[in-house]
Order: C-alpha cells, then sequence, then structure tokens
C-alpha cells in the first residue's frame, strides 16, 4: 500500500495491533525509548513513518504528541475510546482508530468493529485499513467532542466489564446460597451468552425475561430479601430492575396492575 507505520508504545493493544498490520501487507516499525532488536528508538521510528500510532496510556498521548518530531504529510493515530482527537493536535493530521475488543490473552483484533474518526479525506482509506484487518468499520462523529467521547466510552465500557460486576454479584448470591464459588461461573454465564444471543436476535426489549419481565413482583420481592439476608447492597438488583421493567414496558408485556406493583417494589415512581 506505501505506507510505513510507526507504532509508538508496545502494551496489550500493539501486540494485536503490529501482527495485524504486518498481516495485511502494511509495513511497520516499533518505536521505543529502549528498543530492542527489529526496534528503533522513538525518533528514528517517527522520521521512517508516515502514519503514527500512539498506543500509549490515554493520559500521555497528548503530552508524548507534543513531544514528538512531526514532519508535514504525517498522519497521527490513536487508539483510544475515551481521548479526543485534540490530544493529537501538534501532528499535521490526527484521527482516531478505536476497536471495540476486549484484549486478554492472546486475543487479535479481527471480527470487532472499530470506531475511526476522521475526516472526509481519511475516513475511506481508514475504512479499508479495517476491512484489511479483518475489522467491522463504524465511522464515529467527526469532529467527535470530548463529552461525545466520553458517553462512547462509558457504553464500551459498561458492555464489557460492567458485566464482570453483574457477575460478580451474582457470585455472591450463589455463594449465599451454600453452593460452591466454583461452580458459579461455569453455571451462570452460559445464562449470560443465551441473553446476549437472544438480544441480538431479537432486540433488547424482546430479551428480557425474569420476574421483572413476568410481572411477578413477589419473587422480586423474595430476590431483595434474599440479598438483605446475605448482607448485600440492594442498589444494584433496584437499578437493574428499573431499568429491566422499561425494557418490559417497552416490549408490552406487563399489565397496568403489574406495572403498579413492580414500579412500587423497585421504587421507579
Amino acid at each position: 500500500m506505501g505506507r510505513r507505520h510507526a507504532v509508538i508504545g508496545y502494551g496489550r493493544l500493539a501486540a494485536a495491533l503490529v501482527p495485524a498490520l504486518r498481516a495485511a501487507g502494511e509495513d511497520v516499525v516499533v518505536g521505543r525509548r529502549s528498543p530492542g532488536d527489529g526496534e528503533l528508538g522513538v525518533a528514528d521510528a517517527m522520521r521512517a513513518a508516515d502514519w503514527v500510532w500512539l498506543t500509549v496510556p490515554d493520559d500521555h498521548i497528548a503530552a508524548i504528541a507534543a513531544a514528538l518530531p512531526w514532519r508535514a504529510g504525517q498522519l497521527a493515530l490513536h487508539c483510544s475510546g475515551a481521548t479526543p482527537l485534540a490530544a493529537l493536535a501538534p501532528a499535521p493530521a490526527a484521527a482516531g482508530f478505536h476497536p471495540l475488543k476486549l484484549l486478554a490473552g492472546d486475543a487479535g483484533l479481527a471480527g470487532a468493529h472499530v470506531g475511526i474518526e476522521a475526516d472526509a479525506a481519511q475516513q475511506p482509506v481508514l475504512q479499508a485499513l479495517a476491512h484489511a484487518l479483518g475489522l467491522v468499520p463504524l465511522a464515529l462523529p467527526a469532529p467527535m467532542s470530548g463529552e461525545a467521547r466520553a458517553a462512547y466510552h462509558a457504553a464500551a465500557n459498561l458492555a464489557a466489564s460492567g458485566v464482570l460486576a453483574v457477575l460478580a454479584e451474582a457470585q455472591s448470591l450463589w455463594v449465599a446460597a451454600g453452593l460452591a464459588p466454583s461452580d458459579a461461573l461455569p453455571a451462570l454465564t452460559p445464562l449470560t451468552r443465551g441473553a446476549l444471543d437472544t438480544a441480538l436476535a431479537r432486540g433488547l426489549a424482546g430479551a428480557v425475561s425474569g420476574p421483572v419481565a413476568r410481572g411477578d413482583a413477589g419473587v422480586l420481592a423474595r430476590h431483595l430479601d434474599a440479598l438483605a439476608a446475605a448482607g448485600l447492597d440492594t442498589d444494584l438488583l433496584l437499578a437493574l430492575g428499573r431499568r429491566q421493567l422499561a425494557l418490559a414496558e417497552a416490549a408490552g408485556r406487563l399489565d397496568a396492575a403489574q406495572l403498579t406493583a413492580l414500579h412500587a417494589l423497585l421504587g421507579s415512581r
């Protein structure tokens, strides 16, 4: 493709990005303050590159961008979901390329959506790169405000680690029921996967299930009592219940009496 990439910072994201770029036929150098075999110093990597990827922690993006020796024609990219492109202002041009994927273990990038923030000139070439990497391009608003970036990133985080917080609460209740902690995740996560698969097929409102979706206030009240008996706060279950109730209402699943009882129990009216 005639481009040379410099990747500055080599953490988990770069460890997935660099081999993916190379597998797609891109020419890539890695720049580090203390280069190893096959790597360059940061300044040498910068001089060799057309596109410069800053795969460093969010809090360091702006400072590193300000310190780099940019030259005309270079494109700076970061892979952050939360940081506005203004952090790359010292560069001649800037774009965001944020893979919506958890990079645990040896997980690669392929199959994920990637949020691309770029101007009209850069958007097509970045979308083409996304396809070459096996990603699904998702055009973000350009320019994207800091508030919009924060909302987008919060959505991604809630869909990822937010689920873990729910499972941690479920595991605590599982143990309170006298069951082995080691059995909790193997037994419960298939329910999580089933709910996600159903949501993809039917939408969120069409997938909601359980006592809230059935209008079973009595069962829900016993759930709240179980939390209290286990010494756990009810705040998470109540907050989730209110949001499930909104989905059940949207699906037209409940009659007026059920809605009144559930709203009273959940404190949502």
